[in-house]
């Protein structure tokens, strides 16, 4: 409310105050509009008042602002668009501040029909991404740019230091837009195929298992009716020879304590006389269900293993 009924102000001098402290505490975390209605307003000097930064929204709706000063404050980086409305702006003073990068979205709007520039003094980053827009813009522009070759030296990187701005080579500056876009399709590509190779390692067992019963149900392919066969035995224990003790311990009490049960095993029931592998398969056919007992021994099987 500080301007508030002067909406016919042409003119506002607010040089060598101290605005930093009065912006900050105006409305902490918000919008600064001690300018809101000034929309008459031609010239705003707003030097050396200690300002690091402008406001979100304080230049906003100011479309008759032909000229700003913003010399001598601490200002380093300024918001994207800040200047949006500002399209009729003739003259800008960013002198002597901590500006180090001049890019498009912030500039843009402003240097649109700007007759005079004044950034001299400030601590140019010449990298592409802080100032190549703004070369290219130094070198079609005809505004009027005081002591270009002199006063706007390049101050970072360290093999840049005092380097004339104007003189920034951005032909090596090409627009990184496809190779980020590049970079997230192939990282992408790498992290899905890390994870699939994960889920194979440790879940490709499941997998082929459903692909199988899958392709067999496309196929039409039906289950064998396994309860109108005759089977001899409830199941065929497989296991390494070094635990068949094992094996007869806990096996055998199961048939002692329940008569319907009988397994397969090598020691007792495998037909005499008849090689080892061709018995396995008789013994398995006439199995009604197959039972392995896995271990470090059945792993490292010979037979197993093949």
């Amino acid at each position: 409310d500080l301007l508030e009924g002067l909406e016919n102000l042409e003119i506002l001098d607010f040089q060598h105050n101290n605005l930093a402290r009065l912006w900050k505490r105006a409305n902490p975390g918000g919008p600064v509009n001690f300018l809101k209605g000034l929309s008459h307003l031609h010239i705003l000097n707003l030097e050396s008042n200690g300002l690091d930064e402008i406001p979100v929204g304080v230049f906003k709706n100011l479309f008759e602002l032909k000229s700003i000063n913003l010399g001598l404050n601490n200002l380093n980086k300024l918001e994207p668009f800040i200047f949006d409305d500002q399209t009729s702006l003739r003259s800008l003073n960013l002198q002597k501040n901590l500006i180090t990068s001049v890019e498009k979205d912030v500039f843009g709007p402003p240097f649109q029909n700007l007759n005079s520039l004044d950034m001299r003094f400030n601590p140019f980053d010449c990298t592409c991404e802080s100032i190549s827009w703004f070369v290219n813009w130094i070198n079609q522009t005809h505004t009027n740019i005081s002591e270009l070759s002199t006063h706007y030296l390049c101050n970072t990187p360290h093999h840049y230091y005092g380097f004339p701005l104007k003189l920034f080579d951005t032909s090596s500056c090409k627009d990184s837009a496809p190779f980020e876009l590049l970079f997230i399709i192939s990282t992408s590509m790498l992290l899905v195929f890390i994870l699939v190779v994960l889920l194979i390692h440790i879940e490709g067992w499941r997998i082929s298992f459903y692909w199988n019963v899958s392709v067999h149900r496309i196929l039409g392919f039906k289950e064998i009716d396994t309860q109108a066969e005759q089977f001899e035995y409830t199941a065929y224990i497989i296991h390494a020879h070094k635990d068949r003790d094992w094996v007869w311990e806990h096996f055998s009490p199961m048939e002692e304590q329940d008569q319907s049960l009988k397994f397969c095993l090598e020691e007792r029931d495998f037909e005499a006389g008849v090689l080892g592998l061709e018995a396995i398969v008789n013994s398995i056919k006439r199995s009604r269900k197959i039972i392995f007992v896995i271990t470090h021994h059945l792993l490292k099987d010979p037979l197993c293993r093949r």
